[in-house]
């Protein structure tokens, strides 16, 4: 029994070691969607930067062709023979001229957008170089820890192995079984005739049995290999 509490000493290191290795793809994971995260964040301002610049330019070309209009009119102002006609190309002018006023302002709106858009851009362009960083460290690290750990689990499993060579194979092979199914703790001491695992009263029978140390006994309720000091 006294060996087997050494082996089960690796084996909840072991366990242990690995339930923390089973954490590090999903941290890698979280680390790796952020990145995505604030590359979309970046990728959506250079598409929003985009829009507004072909609007402005589309509103910049719709006023260069009614200013180009305007200069139309206005020499052919000379050239009209009555004043129905005058009145009409001045009619028509002075309507392109408050259209041309109005895309003007428009034009300077998108102008001033494009240009909050722009500074946005250039400090998430900033954000995102030293979070892509910052972040392919994170993953490093994990990575380098989640080989660390493997050297310690290989190290402590190939201790247990051979120390394991030293208890009866009947029972070393139910010992084997049960600490998998039980995650690293497959022996468990009695104390005060209650399981110390699963809490669980243990009949003065089976407490004398545990005693006598004359066979393996197991937990009624948790299956666990029960030990009395």
């Amino acid at each position: 029994m006294k060996i087997l509490k050494e082996i089960q000493e690796w084996d909840k290191q072991i366990y242990t070691l690995e339930e923390e290795k089973n954490t590090i793809p999903e941290q890698i994971e979280a680390i790796n969607c952020f990145i995505v995260e604030q590359k979309n964040v970046l990728t959506n301002l250079q598409d929003e930067l985009k829009k507004l610049q072909l609007k402005q330019k589309g509103k910049e070309v719709e006023l260069a062709g009614k200013e180009e209009n305007v200069r139309k009119y206005d020499a052919q102002l000379s050239q009209v023979k009555t004043n129905k006609e005058y009145k009409s190309l001045q009619d028509e002018i002075a309507s392109l001229k408050a259209d041309n006023s109005l895309l003007e302002e428009q034009i300077i709106q998108f102008m001033d957008d494009v240009q909050a858009v722009q500074k946005k851009l250039e400090e998430q362009k900033k954000k995102f170089q030293t979070t892509e960083i910052e972040q392919h460290q994170k993953v490093k690290t994990f990575e380098e820890k989640a080989k660390a750990i493997e050297g310690q689990s290989e190290v402590l499993t190939k201790q247990r192995n051979e120390k394991i060579k030293q208890v009866d194979p009947e029972i070393a092979s139910v010992y084997d079984r049960i600490v998998v199914k039980k995650r690293g703790v497959a022996l468990v001491e009695v104390t005060g005739e209650v399981c110390n695992e699963c809490q669980m009263t243990i009949r003065p029978q089976i407490i004398n049995e545990i005693k006598m140390k004359e066979k393996v006994v197991f937990c009624e309720n948790c299956s666990r290999i029960l030990y009395c000091e």
